[in-house]
């Protein structure tokens, strides 16, 4: 997916999660269908197994595997990784950073990493990070692409 644009709808579902999950960060994965198939991303939301979800996120191993096993039966494949950062900023930290490529090799080479902030419940900012030459590249996701309001 990288530098791929998500649809407005695919965006408002993670922005939905996110914004439920406060004040604790919640979590998830956005799955896109085969290549050439309009309209067929799926976002998963996940239950944020860390023991401090206030300021971390992590799968269950369970978890995890059930999602691979859903993308594979339906020709999914894995295309974000999403998380809130509560009541700070959409920044994709050193932590993230080293999660997510320890000792510098990305464990989901391909996959981008949708961090949204959450202020008072609300989604004020986010980011997107894809890996490219040798470490993560980080753009803002402008308002225009990120829908901001309350959806619920």
């Amino acid at each position: 997916m990288p530098g791929a644009v998500l649809p407005p709808e695919v965006l408002a579902q993670v922005i939905r999660h996110l914004e439920a999950a406060w004040p604790q960060e919640g979590c998830g994965v956005i799955l896109q269908g085969r290549a050439g198939e309009e309209g067929t991303w799926r976002v998963v939301p996940l239950p944020n197994a860390s023991p401090t979800p206030r300021v971390a996120y992590a799968f269950t191993l369970e978890a995890w595997l059930q999602v691979c096993r859903d993308a594979e039966a339906r020709q999914e494949t894995v295309a974000c990784v999403f998380h809130s950062h509560v009541d700070t900023a959409a920044v994709f930290s050193a932590e993230d950073r080293q999660r997510a490529a320890p000792d510098g090799i990305p464990l989901l080479p391909g996959v981008s990493y949708v961090v949204v902030a959450i202020q008072g419940g609300r989604a004020t900012s986010a980011s997107s990070s894809d890996w490219q030459q040798g470490g993560f590249q980080t753009v803002l996701i402008s308002s225009p692409d990120f829908r901001f309001e309350n959806p619920l």
